[in-house]
């Protein structure tokens, strides 16, 4: 699979600390690459998904052969916010 990441989750990324970023990093690469055996992905709303990797959420989602990852926050409560959610359905839809 090819990774495609929205240039505001790079800018996400950029501003983490170094650690948080390599560790969030090596999970995308290892699910570009198909190695999924340790990675904590949870289904959202249809075809939105997310990576957990600590406190940090990774919203994605695939068509074809790309994954698409479209968000990434701090989780501050349990649940993954709803504008989040609608925005990744809306890129989603205007990709497919």
């Amino acid at each position: 699979m090819k990774l495609q990441i929205l240039n505001e989750v790079n800018d996400f990324l950029e501003n983490l600390p170094e650690n948080d970023a390599g560790k969030i990093l090596a999970h995308l690469k290892s699910f570009e690459e198909n190695l999924t055996e340790g990675l904590v992905i949870k289904a959202l709303k249809g075809k939105i998904k997310e990576i957990i990797i600590k406190q940090y959420r990774i919203i994605f989602f695939t068509i074809s052969e790309k994954i698409y990852v479209v968000d990434a926050f701090k989780k501050q409560s349990q649940k993954t916010p709803k504008r989040i959610i609608e925005r990744a359905e809306k890129i989603y839809k205007n990709i497919k």
